[in-house]
Protein backbone atom coordinates (compact mmCIF):
# COMPACT_ATOMS: atom_id res chain seq x y z
CA UNK A 1 0.00 0.00 0.00
CA UNK A 2 1.57 3.28 -1.09
CA UNK A 3 1.79 6.30 1.20
CA UNK A 4 -0.52 8.32 -1.04
CA UNK A 5 -3.15 5.59 -1.12
CA UNK A 6 -2.93 5.19 2.67
CA UNK A 7 -3.59 8.93 3.05
CA UNK A 8 -6.58 8.59 0.73
CA UNK A 9 -8.05 5.78 2.88
CA UNK A 10 -7.56 7.76 6.10
CA UNK A 11 -9.23 10.84 4.63
CA UNK A 12 -12.14 8.80 3.27
CA UNK A 13 -12.66 7.17 6.67
CA UNK A 14 -12.89 10.55 8.35
CA UNK A 15 -15.15 12.04 5.67
CA UNK A 16 -17.51 9.07 6.03
CA UNK A 17 -17.67 9.47 9.82
CA UNK A 18 -18.20 13.22 9.44
CA UNK A 19 -21.05 12.53 6.98
CA UNK A 20 -22.81 10.46 9.64
CA UNK A 21 -22.25 13.29 12.12
CA UNK A 22 -23.72 15.82 9.67
CA UNK A 23 -26.67 13.53 9.00
CA UNK A 24 -27.65 13.71 12.66
CA UNK A 25 -26.65 17.35 13.17
CA UNK A 26 -29.08 18.37 10.40
CA UNK A 27 -31.98 16.70 12.17
CA UNK A 28 -34.83 18.86 13.44
CA UNK A 29 -34.16 17.56 16.94
CA UNK A 30 -30.89 19.46 17.09
CA UNK A 31 -30.98 22.39 14.66
CA UNK A 32 -34.69 22.85 13.83
CA UNK A 33 -34.06 22.61 10.07
CA UNK A 34 -31.56 25.48 10.12
CA UNK A 35 -29.05 23.43 8.15
CA UNK A 36 -29.82 22.35 4.60
CA UNK A 37 -31.18 18.79 4.88
CA UNK A 38 -29.40 17.81 1.66
CA UNK A 39 -26.04 17.76 3.42
CA UNK A 40 -27.46 15.29 5.91
CA UNK A 41 -28.51 12.60 3.48
CA UNK A 42 -25.30 10.62 3.50
CA UNK A 43 -25.45 8.71 6.78
CA UNK A 44 -26.33 5.33 5.28
CA UNK A 45 -24.11 5.95 2.26
CA UNK A 46 -21.23 6.47 4.70
CA UNK A 47 -22.00 3.25 6.57
CA UNK A 48 -21.79 1.24 3.34
CA UNK A 49 -18.44 2.89 2.64
CA UNK A 50 -17.36 1.85 6.14
CA UNK A 51 -18.33 -1.76 5.44
CA UNK A 52 -16.26 -1.86 2.24
CA UNK A 53 -13.32 -0.16 3.97
CA UNK A 54 -13.57 -2.57 6.89
CA UNK A 55 -13.34 -5.61 4.63
CA UNK A 56 -10.41 -4.04 2.79
CA UNK A 57 -8.52 -3.24 5.99
CA UNK A 58 -9.11 -6.72 7.44
CA UNK A 59 -7.71 -8.29 4.27
CA UNK A 60 -4.68 -6.00 4.57
CA UNK A 61 -3.91 -6.63 8.25
CA UNK A 62 -4.40 -10.39 8.00
CA UNK A 63 -2.01 -10.46 5.05
CA UNK A 64 0.65 -8.42 6.84
CA UNK A 65 0.56 -8.78 10.64
CA UNK A 66 -2.55 -10.55 11.98
CA UNK A 67 -1.69 -13.86 10.34
CA UNK A 68 -3.15 -16.25 12.90
CA UNK A 69 -6.34 -16.57 14.91
CA UNK A 70 -4.73 -15.33 18.13
CA UNK A 71 -3.34 -12.11 16.64
CA UNK A 72 -6.56 -11.46 14.75
CA UNK A 73 -8.83 -12.03 17.75
CA UNK A 74 -6.75 -9.88 20.10
CA UNK A 75 -6.53 -7.03 17.59
CA UNK A 76 -10.25 -7.05 16.79
CA UNK A 77 -11.28 -7.35 20.45
CA UNK A 78 -9.03 -4.52 21.61
CA UNK A 79 -10.00 -2.34 18.67
CA UNK A 80 -13.72 -2.67 19.29
CA UNK A 81 -13.85 -2.58 23.07
CA UNK A 82 -11.38 0.26 23.53
CA UNK A 83 -13.91 2.58 21.88
CA UNK A 84 -17.19 0.83 22.65
CA UNK A 85 -16.56 0.71 26.41
CA UNK A 86 -15.82 4.44 26.51
CA UNK A 87 -18.77 5.23 24.24
CA UNK A 88 -21.26 3.25 26.34
CA UNK A 89 -20.04 4.84 29.58
CA UNK A 90 -20.30 8.32 28.07
CA UNK A 91 -23.76 7.54 26.67
CA UNK A 92 -25.02 6.51 30.10
CA UNK A 93 -23.60 9.63 31.79
CA UNK A 94 -24.62 12.04 29.01
CA UNK A 95 -28.17 10.70 28.89
CA UNK A 96 -28.55 10.96 32.67
CA UNK A 97 -27.30 14.56 32.70
CA UNK A 98 -29.22 15.58 29.59
CA UNK A 99 -32.53 14.15 30.79
CA UNK A 100 -32.22 16.08 34.04
CA UNK A 101 -31.30 19.30 32.24
CA UNK A 102 -33.93 19.11 29.49
CA UNK A 103 -36.31 16.16 29.89
CA UNK A 104 -38.66 17.49 27.21
CA UNK A 105 -36.05 17.06 24.47
CA UNK A 106 -35.55 13.40 25.37
CA UNK A 107 -39.27 12.74 24.94
CA UNK A 108 -38.69 13.07 21.18
CA UNK A 109 -38.52 9.54 19.67
CA UNK A 110 -35.94 10.79 17.16
CA UNK A 111 -33.65 11.46 20.13
CA UNK A 112 -34.61 8.56 22.40
CA UNK A 113 -36.63 5.96 20.45
CA UNK A 114 -37.38 3.86 23.54
CA UNK A 115 -36.86 4.04 27.27
CA UNK A 116 -33.24 3.38 28.29
CA UNK A 117 -32.75 -0.21 29.41
CA UNK A 118 -29.97 -2.41 30.69
CA UNK A 119 -30.86 -4.81 27.86
CA UNK A 120 -29.94 -2.11 25.35
CA UNK A 121 -26.56 -1.57 26.96
CA UNK A 122 -25.81 -5.26 27.55
CA UNK A 123 -26.77 -6.33 24.03
CA UNK A 124 -24.74 -3.47 22.56
CA UNK A 125 -21.72 -4.43 24.65
CA UNK A 126 -22.06 -7.96 23.23
CA UNK A 127 -22.71 -6.58 19.70
CA UNK A 128 -25.99 -8.50 19.32
CA UNK A 129 -28.36 -5.53 19.60
CA UNK A 130 -29.49 -5.87 15.97
CA UNK A 131 -29.99 -9.64 16.02
CA UNK A 132 -33.45 -10.69 14.87
CA UNK A 133 -34.63 -11.79 18.33
CA UNK A 134 -34.63 -8.14 19.42
CA UNK A 135 -37.25 -7.17 16.88
CA UNK A 136 -37.37 -5.27 13.63
CA UNK A 137 -35.46 -2.23 14.87
CA UNK A 138 -33.27 -3.92 17.44
CA UNK A 139 -32.12 -2.26 20.64
CA UNK A 140 -30.10 0.88 21.32
CA UNK A 141 -27.95 1.82 24.30
CA UNK A 142 -29.91 4.88 25.38
CA UNK A 143 -29.70 7.62 22.77
CA UNK A 144 -26.76 6.05 20.94
CA UNK A 145 -28.67 4.98 17.83
CA UNK A 146 -25.61 4.75 15.50
CA UNK A 147 -24.50 1.68 17.49
CA UNK A 148 -26.71 -0.40 15.19
CA UNK A 149 -23.95 -0.83 12.61
CA UNK A 150 -21.47 -2.21 15.16
CA UNK A 151 -23.66 -5.30 15.48
CA UNK A 152 -23.16 -5.82 11.73
CA UNK A 153 -19.44 -5.07 11.91
CA UNK A 154 -18.69 -7.45 14.78
CA UNK A 155 -20.65 -10.25 13.11
CA UNK A 156 -18.63 -9.80 9.92
CA UNK A 157 -15.39 -9.89 11.93
CA UNK A 158 -16.35 -13.24 13.42
CA UNK A 159 -17.48 -14.72 10.09
CA UNK A 160 -14.26 -13.55 8.42
CA UNK A 161 -12.15 -14.94 11.26
CA UNK A 162 -13.85 -18.32 10.97
CA UNK A 163 -13.38 -18.32 7.20
CA UNK A 164 -9.68 -17.45 7.45
CA UNK A 165 -8.53 -19.44 10.46
CA UNK A 166 -10.91 -22.34 11.15
CA UNK A 167 -11.23 -25.61 9.19
CA UNK A 168 -14.11 -25.58 6.73
CA UNK A 169 -15.97 -28.33 8.58
CA UNK A 170 -16.12 -25.93 11.52
CA UNK A 171 -16.22 -22.51 9.88
CA UNK A 172 -19.14 -23.18 7.54
CA UNK A 173 -21.69 -24.47 10.08
CA UNK A 174 -20.64 -21.93 12.73
CA UNK A 175 -20.89 -19.05 10.24
CA UNK A 176 -24.32 -20.20 9.10
CA UNK A 177 -25.44 -20.53 12.72
CA UNK A 178 -24.17 -17.05 13.57
CA UNK A 179 -25.81 -15.48 10.52
CA UNK A 180 -29.03 -17.33 11.33
CA UNK A 181 -28.99 -15.84 14.81
CA UNK A 182 -28.08 -12.42 13.42
CA UNK A 183 -30.95 -12.38 10.95
CA UNK A 184 -31.57 -11.34 7.36
CA UNK A 185 -30.72 -7.62 7.80
CA UNK A 186 -27.16 -8.45 8.84
CA UNK A 187 -26.67 -11.41 6.51
CA UNK A 188 -27.90 -9.57 3.41
CA UNK A 189 -25.18 -6.90 3.67
CA UNK A 190 -22.34 -9.36 4.30
CA UNK A 191 -21.37 -9.42 0.57
CA UNK A 192 -20.70 -5.67 0.77
CA UNK A 193 -18.15 -6.27 3.52
CA UNK A 194 -16.56 -9.14 1.61
CA UNK A 195 -16.42 -6.95 -1.49
CA UNK A 196 -13.88 -4.80 0.35
CA UNK A 197 -12.00 -7.92 1.39
CA UNK A 198 -11.87 -9.09 -2.23
CA UNK A 199 -10.65 -5.69 -3.45
CA UNK A 200 -7.48 -6.08 -1.44
CA UNK A 201 -6.91 -9.74 -2.23
CA UNK A 202 -7.38 -9.11 -5.97
CA UNK A 203 -5.29 -5.93 -6.05
CA UNK A 204 -2.69 -7.41 -8.38
CA UNK A 205 -5.30 -8.73 -10.80
CA UNK A 206 -7.48 -5.60 -10.95
CA UNK A 207 -5.39 -2.93 -12.66
CA UNK A 208 -7.51 -0.67 -14.87
CA UNK A 209 -4.71 1.42 -16.32
CA UNK A 210 -4.21 5.13 -15.82
CA UNK A 211 -6.61 6.33 -18.53
CA UNK A 212 -9.47 4.18 -17.27
CA UNK A 213 -8.69 5.10 -13.68
CA UNK A 214 -8.89 8.81 -14.56
CA UNK A 215 -12.37 8.13 -15.90
CA UNK A 216 -13.55 5.85 -13.09
CA UNK A 217 -12.48 8.05 -10.19
CA UNK A 218 -14.75 11.08 -10.87
CA UNK A 219 -17.61 8.95 -12.21
CA UNK A 220 -17.64 6.70 -9.15
CA UNK A 221 -17.37 9.72 -6.85
CA UNK A 222 -20.36 11.31 -8.63
CA UNK A 223 -22.40 8.12 -8.18
CA UNK A 224 -21.70 8.23 -4.45
CA UNK A 225 -22.62 11.92 -4.22
CA UNK A 226 -25.90 11.42 -6.07
CA UNK A 227 -26.81 8.05 -4.51
CA UNK A 228 -29.43 9.55 -2.13
CA UNK A 229 -31.16 11.24 -5.09
CA UNK A 230 -30.88 8.29 -7.46
CA UNK A 231 -31.96 5.69 -4.91
CA UNK A 232 -33.98 7.40 -2.13
CA UNK A 233 -34.65 5.41 1.02
CA UNK A 234 -38.13 4.45 2.18
CA UNK A 235 -39.76 5.73 5.40
CA UNK A 236 -38.02 2.93 7.33
CA UNK A 237 -34.66 4.28 6.08
CA UNK A 238 -34.05 1.18 3.99
CA UNK A 239 -33.04 0.73 0.36
CA UNK A 240 -30.98 -2.30 -0.55
CA UNK A 241 -30.37 -0.96 -4.07
CA UNK A 242 -28.78 2.20 -2.66
CA UNK A 243 -26.62 0.14 -0.31
CA UNK A 244 -25.25 -2.09 -3.04
CA UNK A 245 -24.87 0.67 -5.62
CA UNK A 246 -22.96 2.76 -3.10
CA UNK A 247 -20.68 -0.18 -2.30
CA UNK A 248 -20.03 -0.87 -6.00
CA UNK A 249 -19.38 2.80 -6.75
CA UNK A 250 -16.99 3.13 -3.84
CA UNK A 251 -15.21 -0.07 -4.87
CA UNK A 252 -14.60 1.43 -8.31
CA UNK A 253 -13.35 4.57 -6.61
CA UNK A 254 -10.89 2.53 -4.54
CA UNK A 255 -9.66 0.68 -7.63
CA UNK A 256 -9.12 3.95 -9.48
CA UNK A 257 -7.45 5.66 -6.51
CA UNK A 258 -5.12 2.71 -6.00
CA UNK A 259 -4.05 2.95 -9.63
CA UNK A 260 -3.55 6.72 -9.59
CA UNK A 261 -1.93 7.09 -6.16
CA UNK A 262 1.15 5.03 -6.89
CA UNK A 263 4.60 5.08 -5.31
CA UNK A 264 5.77 7.93 -7.54
CA UNK A 265 3.62 10.38 -5.58
CA UNK A 266 5.66 11.74 -2.67
CA UNK A 267 3.73 12.44 0.52
CA UNK A 268 5.34 14.55 3.23
CA UNK A 269 5.54 13.39 6.82
CA UNK A 270 3.31 16.19 8.01
CA UNK A 271 0.53 15.33 5.58
CA UNK A 272 0.77 11.64 6.47
CA UNK A 273 0.61 12.46 10.18
CA UNK A 274 -2.40 14.74 9.69
CA UNK A 275 -4.23 12.12 7.63
CA UNK A 276 -3.43 9.43 10.20
CA UNK A 277 -4.75 11.71 12.96
CA UNK A 278 -7.98 12.28 11.05
CA UNK A 279 -8.33 8.57 10.43
CA UNK A 280 -7.84 7.91 14.13
CA UNK A 281 -10.79 10.16 14.97
CA UNK A 282 -13.15 8.08 12.85
CA UNK A 283 -14.32 5.37 15.25
CA UNK A 284 -14.65 7.61 18.34
CA UNK A 285 -16.51 10.21 16.27
CA UNK A 286 -18.93 7.59 15.01
CA UNK A 287 -19.48 5.92 18.39
CA UNK A 288 -19.73 9.03 20.59
CA UNK A 289 -21.26 11.83 18.55
CA UNK A 290 -24.99 11.13 18.90
CA UNK A 291 -25.35 11.07 22.71
CA UNK A 292 -22.94 14.03 22.81
CA UNK A 293 -25.16 15.95 20.39
CA UNK A 294 -28.14 15.18 22.59
CA UNK A 295 -26.38 16.41 25.72
CA UNK A 296 -24.99 19.60 24.23
CA UNK A 297 -28.34 20.40 22.59
CA UNK A 298 -30.04 19.83 25.94
CA UNK A 299 -27.76 22.23 27.82
CA UNK A 300 -27.29 24.78 25.03
CA UNK A 301 -28.13 28.30 26.24
CA UNK A 302 -29.12 29.38 22.72
CA UNK A 303 -32.33 28.80 20.77
CA UNK A 304 -32.18 25.73 18.55
CA UNK A 305 -32.95 27.95 15.57
CA UNK A 306 -29.81 30.07 16.05
CA UNK A 307 -26.41 29.65 14.43
CA UNK A 308 -24.79 30.13 17.84
CA UNK A 309 -26.52 26.93 18.95
CA UNK A 310 -25.31 25.03 15.88
CA UNK A 311 -21.73 26.20 16.38
CA UNK A 312 -21.87 25.36 20.08
CA UNK A 313 -23.12 21.79 19.76
CA UNK A 314 -21.04 20.93 16.67
CA UNK A 315 -17.78 22.32 18.05
CA UNK A 316 -18.40 20.77 21.48
CA UNK A 317 -18.83 17.32 19.95
CA UNK A 318 -15.69 17.64 17.82
CA UNK A 319 -13.60 18.85 20.77
CA UNK A 320 -14.92 15.97 22.87
CA UNK A 321 -13.98 13.46 20.17
CA UNK A 322 -10.49 14.96 19.84
CA UNK A 323 -10.02 14.57 23.61
CA UNK A 324 -11.43 11.04 23.76
CA UNK A 325 -9.49 9.64 20.79
CA UNK A 326 -6.05 9.46 22.49
CA UNK A 327 -7.73 8.00 25.59
CA UNK A 328 -9.33 5.28 23.47
CA UNK A 329 -6.03 4.63 21.70
CA UNK A 330 -4.18 4.28 25.02
CA UNK A 331 -6.91 1.94 26.25
CA UNK A 332 -6.57 -0.10 23.05
CA UNK A 333 -2.83 -0.55 23.53
CA UNK A 334 -3.23 -1.50 27.18
CA UNK A 335 -6.03 -3.93 26.39
CA UNK A 336 -4.00 -5.44 23.55
CA UNK A 337 -1.00 -5.94 25.84
CA UNK A 338 -3.14 -7.44 28.60
CA UNK A 339 -4.76 -9.92 26.22
CA UNK A 340 -1.39 -10.92 24.78
CA UNK A 341 0.04 -11.54 28.25
CA UNK A 342 -3.04 -13.52 29.28
CA UNK A 343 -2.93 -15.72 26.19
CA UNK A 344 0.80 -16.32 26.65
CA UNK A 345 0.25 -17.31 30.28
CA UNK A 346 -2.50 -19.74 29.31
CA UNK A 347 -0.32 -21.23 26.58
CA UNK A 348 2.59 -21.75 29.00
CA UNK A 349 0.34 -23.67 31.41
CA UNK A 350 -0.82 -26.11 28.74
Amino acid sequence: MTAAFSVYLDVVRFVAAFAVFLDHLCGNSFTQGLLNPRIGRYGNVAVMIFFVLSGYVIAFVTSTRERNAKAYSIARFSRLYSVVTVALLLTFVFDAVGMRANPHMYENPDVLPSAPSWAGYASSFAFVQQFWMFGRYGLSPGTNQPFWSLSFEATYYVVAGLAMFAPRRISYPLSLLLLGLAGVRIAILLPIWFLGYYLYKARDRIRPGTALALFLFPVSAALIVFAPQLFPRNPDNYNLIQDYMTALAFSLNVIAARQLLDARIVIGRRLKAQARWLGGLTFPLYAIHFPALCLFAAISPWAHTSWAHVVFIASSVLVLVAVCTPICELFRRKLHQMLERSSSSVASLQ
